[in-house]
């Protein structure tokens, strides 16, 4: 699942992970995540953090209260101390800038596992 308020950059994202998935669903916005990613069941959610409605931290907080396991990770423009600090606090453990999508690539595979 990729939720991104900008539609072209949810395009660049889900070319960098093409040939990893079967399936990618699109969300606007962070309570569009919410609603939708039970129904989906995703291997992984590539989440911004900057978005209208509800923003990627409190979304991700929300799917990880439901569901502690789930694989979560941010894309975002934003590389500062704080964003990185809510994402670990939340038990997100990648952080990925916009400016390097394909090291999203390295990171996460299709299975819902990382590799090292």
């Amino acid at each position: 699942m990729i939720v991104d308020d900008n539609e072209l950059m949810r395009k660049e994202i889900a070319k960098s992970v093409a040939l990893q998935t079967d399936t990618v669903l699109e969300c606007c916005d962070g309570e569009s995540a919410v609603l939708s990613y039970s129904d989906f069941k995703p291997d992984w959610i590539l989440m911004d953090i900057k978005m209208p409605k509800m923003n990627g931290i409190t979304a991700a907080k929300k799917i990880k209260e439901i569901i502690p396991g789930i694989n979560i990770a941010f894309v975002t423009g934003y590389d500062n101390y704080s964003y990185r600090e809510a994402a670990k606090s939340i038990g997100i453990e990648y952080f990925f800038l916009k400016n390097d999508l394909l090291s999203i690539r390295g990171k996460i595979s299709y299975s819902g596992t990382c590799i090292k």
